[in-house]
Protein backbone atom coordinates (compact mmCIF):
# COMPACT_ATOMS: atom_id res chain seq x y z
CA UNK A 1 0.00 0.00 0.00
CA UNK A 2 1.20 3.33 -0.73
CA UNK A 3 1.55 6.22 1.50
CA UNK A 4 -0.99 9.09 1.32
CA UNK A 5 1.50 11.16 2.52
CA UNK A 6 5.42 11.66 3.63
CA UNK A 7 7.09 12.87 6.47
CA UNK A 8 11.01 13.78 5.96
CA UNK A 9 10.78 11.33 3.22
CA UNK A 10 9.27 8.43 4.92
CA UNK A 11 5.68 7.27 4.72
CA UNK A 12 3.27 7.10 7.72
CA UNK A 13 2.80 4.12 8.19
CA UNK A 14 6.77 3.40 8.61
CA UNK A 15 6.89 6.20 11.35
CA UNK A 16 4.31 4.37 12.77
CA UNK A 17 6.29 1.21 12.46
CA UNK A 18 9.78 2.81 14.17
CA UNK A 19 8.08 4.17 17.40
CA UNK A 20 6.48 0.92 18.46
CA UNK A 21 8.58 -2.18 16.93
CA UNK A 22 11.09 -4.20 19.25
CA UNK A 23 14.87 -3.53 18.38
CA UNK A 24 15.18 -6.51 16.85
CA UNK A 25 12.73 -5.75 14.07
CA UNK A 26 12.88 -5.13 11.00
CA UNK A 27 11.22 -4.17 8.15
CA UNK A 28 11.54 -4.45 4.10
CA UNK A 29 11.71 -1.31 2.53
CA UNK A 30 11.95 0.47 -1.02
CA UNK A 31 14.25 3.41 -1.34
CA UNK A 32 14.04 5.86 -3.94
CA UNK A 33 17.45 7.69 -5.28
CA UNK A 34 16.85 11.07 -6.90
CA UNK A 35 18.10 11.04 -10.68
CA UNK A 36 20.90 11.93 -11.42
CA UNK A 37 22.54 10.80 -8.56
CA UNK A 38 26.11 8.26 -8.01
CA UNK A 39 23.81 5.03 -7.46
CA UNK A 40 26.67 2.63 -6.72
CA UNK A 41 27.99 5.48 -3.99
CA UNK A 42 24.54 6.16 -2.53
CA UNK A 43 24.04 1.97 -2.49
CA UNK A 44 27.07 1.87 -0.07
CA UNK A 45 26.13 4.43 2.00
CA UNK A 46 22.36 2.83 2.54
CA UNK A 47 24.80 -0.27 3.34
CA UNK A 48 26.45 1.69 5.68
CA UNK A 49 23.18 3.65 7.52
CA UNK A 50 21.84 0.27 8.04
CA UNK A 51 20.06 -1.11 5.10
CA UNK A 52 20.77 -4.78 4.92
CA UNK A 53 20.44 -7.63 2.28
CA UNK A 54 20.16 -4.30 0.04
CA UNK A 55 19.31 -5.19 -3.91
CA UNK A 56 19.02 -2.07 -6.56
CA UNK A 57 15.45 -2.79 -8.38
CA UNK A 58 15.23 -0.94 -11.48
CA UNK A 59 17.52 1.89 -11.96
CA UNK A 60 16.14 4.26 -9.47
CA UNK A 61 15.29 2.05 -6.46
CA UNK A 62 17.15 -0.03 -3.54
CA UNK A 63 15.42 -2.79 -2.01
CA UNK A 64 16.16 -3.91 2.02
CA UNK A 65 15.35 -4.55 5.63
CA UNK A 66 15.74 -2.08 8.20
CA UNK A 67 15.50 -1.98 11.93
CA UNK A 68 13.68 0.97 13.62
CA UNK A 69 17.42 2.84 14.78
CA UNK A 70 18.30 2.31 10.96
CA UNK A 71 14.91 3.93 9.53
CA UNK A 72 15.92 7.57 9.84
CA UNK A 73 19.62 7.14 8.87
CA UNK A 74 18.78 5.56 5.46
CA UNK A 75 15.87 8.69 5.03
CA UNK A 76 19.15 10.85 5.77
CA UNK A 77 21.27 9.57 3.28
CA UNK A 78 22.32 11.40 0.73
CA UNK A 79 20.51 11.49 -2.77
CA UNK A 80 17.99 9.48 -1.07
CA UNK A 81 14.29 10.41 -2.06
CA UNK A 82 11.68 8.40 0.07
CA UNK A 83 11.46 5.56 1.73
CA UNK A 84 8.15 3.07 1.81
CA UNK A 85 7.29 0.11 3.08
CA UNK A 86 8.04 -2.73 0.36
Amino acid sequence: MMPTRLQDGLSISLLQWARTADLKDTKAVLVRINDGEDIQQIFLNLQNAGLNHAEMVGGSCVRGNVSPEALIQVARCFGVCSVTGD
